[in-house]
């Protein structure tokens, strides 16, 4: 072995040596780049090379722990008890379709709560892989790396009254399950994304997208929001282009600007239909949410009429309500990026404009100040029956009952056993009527 190791060798063969590992590693790299760009002129081969390249980035992530679905703040609250914890006084009767990150099952889950006891009544767990196998894959807008039960969310899921549950994930498409989170229907002609409200005439309304965009002249990666009225069978009734509407108002400067191009202008992301006719709004119209306009909007699709719109002083909001007659109210972030990175000025905010009297106003400061409700994106609130406030602070995993002085009487951190908190997924209140009439039609069935 040692003759071996320090036997002579000529030049030139350490020269041909050379060149040919130069023209092998030319070589590997050109099938590396032809297997990832799927352009096949090197046949099996491409795939395979490329397949080898990856094998450190493959093995680092074997070796890591996948927190791609823990919260943005995962050790926010690790001074906090996980689960539910309730102040002391009476408590709210209602329920809860909380919608989770279990860390621990390492999927999903949706859970009917009841807010007395802090106990799940009735549990979900969507089987993404069985839901979403064979189906279309064609956008450009999904992202099919959480098209798997371990990276999918079920967004604002809603019971109805025959006790299905309506669930997606953003870039998704539309399911109905039963009691046993097995699959009733599907709807696979578009993708669906963000808030899925009642119509009240037992279908909703959900953004969507127009896949490819209608748009002339737009750049093929131009995200067309879009409002799908979807009916009780999952049927889409109607497609709305967001991007169309404004272009017919004379607001195309909203979408495109010599300055700068962007791919995603509108991003729709709550559609509250009007459900009664009030003095400012009628029955059928549609409160719709802009955020990267921070822009709130009244539509009316009957007529196609813009009622009222307005930009400011909410940022990057989400989750407009109707209040009573002549209010709304909305989820504001109070989220911008200066580019120095996104930040949310001090805390979240419940802002309110009233119809009556054209003003904006925050009505209570304290609520979400005093317990630092802070998620850069996403968050909702929902005002319950006695004043109070559900909201959920979806970046650190955290959902609340707030007084409206900001005081905590009930408060969920979606811990697992490591500690780390994971992510919510729009989470919606239902009255004690609502979620006792829901538990009589699921039946004791799959309850959780």
């Amino acid at each position: 072995m040692q003759r071996l190791l320090f036997t002579k060798i000529e030049f030139w063969v350490v020269l041909i040596l050379f060149l040919i590992g130069a023209l092998g590693a030319v070589g590997f790299g050109a099938a590396v780049l032809d297997g990832e760009r799927e352009s096949h002129r090197f046949g099996p081969i491409g795939p395979a090379a490329l397949a080898v390249a990856e094998i450190p980035d493959t093995v680092k992530e074997l070796l890591q722990k996948d927190l791609s679905m823990a919260a943005f703040v995962p050790d926010r609250f690790a001074d906090k008890p996980a689960g539910w914890t309730f102040a002391d006084g009476p408590r709210e009767t209602g329920y809860v379709l909380l919608s989770r990150y279990d860390g621990d099952r390492e999927r999903h889950v949706v859970e009917l709560v009841s807010l007395a006891d802090g106990k799940v009544k009735h549990l979900w767990l969507p089987d993404a892989d069985t839901l979403l196998a064979g189906t279309p894959r064609e956008s450009r807008i999904a992202e099919y790396t959480n098209w798997n039960t371990k990276h999918y969310r079920a967004i604002h899921p809603i019971l109805t009254e025959n006790g299905a549950l309506i669930i997606k994930d953003h870039q998704s498409f539309l399911y109905a399950l039963d009691a046993c989170s097995k699959k009733l229907w599907g709807q696979t002609d578009v993708l669906f994304h963000h808030s899925t409200e009642s119509d009240g005439a037992g279908g909703w309304w959900i953004p969507s997208y127009i896949e490819p965009t209608r748009i002339e002249r737009a750049a093929p990666d131009f995200v067309e929001d879009s409002l799908a009225h979807v009916g009780p069978d999952g049927t889409v009734l109607e497609n709305i282009s967001a991007a169309e509407i404004l272009l017919r108002h004379g607001m195309e400067y909203a979408l495109f600007t010599a300055g700068r191009y962007q791919k995603d202008p509108v991003h729709i992301n709550d559609i509250e239909p009007v459900l009664e006719d009030g003095p400012y709004w009628k029955k059928g119209d549609l409160f719709l949410s802009f955020r990267h306009l921070s822009m709130l909007m009244l539509y009316r699709p009957s007529t196609d009429e813009i009622i009222w719109k307005q930009q400011g002083p909410w940022l990057a909001q989400h989750d407009v309500d109707i209040l009573d007659d002549h209010r709304i109210a909305v989820f504001n972030n109070n989220a911008y990026d200066k580019g120095t990175g996104a930040r949310v000025y001090g805390t979240n905010e419940i802002t309110v404009y009233d119809f009556a009297t054209d003003e904006t106003g925050n009505l209570w400061p304290a609520a979400l100040e005093k317990p630092e409700v802070r998620t850069l994106f996403e968050g909702l609130f929902q005002m319950l029956p006695d004043g109070r406030f559900l909201v959920e602070e979806e970046n650190s995993g955290r959902l609340l009952i707030l007084s409206q002085t900001g005081d905590i009487a009930a408060e969920f951190i979606n811990k697992a056993s490591d500690g780390l908190a994971y992510r919510l997924g729009w989470s919606r209140y239902m009255t004690a009527e609502e979620g006792k009439a829901a538990l009589a039609t699921l039946g004791g069935s799959c309850a959780g």
